[in-house]
């Protein structure tokens, strides 16, 4: 407890860019030398923090888990009531008329952005905002090596916990890292008069998910899990990018000749990395348009 207190301590302390500096390690071996036992990384940090960074071996860089670390300290985690897909609608709202979905684009350039149905829309500056790989089809950008990730979701009649919290595999048998209860925390989330479970399964995309995560949840809260109904598994080849130390989370945004480029792969790799990013280029753009 005291040397989480003494990390919580360190990481609040100041402005969080400075910690993006300094010495950068694994997190795992960063927390070795923070004096934390092998016990309490594999029954904490490991199911945690390596589920959030979609990442059970903790390479990824100390830096993105001091970042992460800060952010949990720092107050209540929570959930959008009406869904992650609340953020970019409220954006889209502001913009009526002008928002085109489901178009592919076949190229872009700082005058014009080409889709693959023969039609040209002209612009004075065209921003690339995707996951890396389809930005990759449009611009260059070096490849970089991703995270997978599986999730399971299932419908309970009854909660397995009434608690608002992450259940973590402390015993580091796997494959599901951690679960938790949604519907606890965003009851809108789950079909009517049920409750939503969710299994987060990183690193793990092959095999039987439903059947894995049945099985280790069983060992969990008993026969119940047996009743559940299953609604949907995910398994996400790409779920993002790697980042391992040396981690420099501001990459560049400029690709030239009007051309620009941000997400969560030009930033911190998380949904507040791709809104920086987002509000860095956004910001990029408006001066070069001055």
């Amino acid at each position: 407890k005291v040397r989480i207190a003494m990390l919580r301590s360190r990481t609040l302390r100041g402005d969080a860019r400075e910690l993006l500096g300094g010495n950068d390690l694994p997190t795992v071996v960063a927390l070795r030398r923070a004096g934390f036992s092998q016990k309490m990384i594999n029954r904490f940090f490991r199911p945690l923090f390596g589920g959030i960074q979609l990442d059970p071996s903790l390479t990824t860089s100390r830096r993105m888990f001091d970042i992460i670390f800060r952010s949990l300290g720092a107050g209540d985690s929570g959930l959008p009531r009406l869904g992650m897909g609340a953020l970019p609608r409220q954006m889209a709202d502001r913009l009526p008329g002008l928002v085109h979905l489901n178009t592919r684009v076949a190229s872009v350039d700082g005058r014009s952005v080409a889709t693959v149905d023969g039609r040209r829309v002209e612009c004075r500056a065209a921003i690339v905002a995707t996951e890396l790989p389809a930005a990759r089809e449009l611009v260059s950008l070096p490849e970089r090596a991703a995270r997978r990730a599986g999730a399971v979701y299932f419908a309970a009649n009854r909660a397995p916990t009434s608690e608002k919290l992450v259940v973590l595999d402390g015993s580091g048998k796997g494959p599901v890292l951690n679960a938790a209860v949604l519907s606890n925390v965003a009851p809108s989330y789950a079909p009517a008069g049920q409750h939503l479970v969710v299994a987060a399964m990183p690193d793990v995309v092959e095999g039987d998910l439903e059947a894995m995560a049945r099985d280790q949840m069983r060992m969990w809260w008993g026969s119940q899990v047996d009743a559940w109904r299953h609604l949907r598994t995910y398994r996400i080849d790409h779920a993002g990018v790697e980042q391992r130390p040396p981690f420099s989370p501001k990459r560049n945004l400029a690709m030239g000749n009007g051309v620009f480029v941000c997400g969560d792969h030009r930033d911190t790799g998380s949904l507040q990395g791709a809104m920086f990013s987002g509000r860095r280029c956004g910001e990029l753009v408006a001066g070069a348009l001055a």
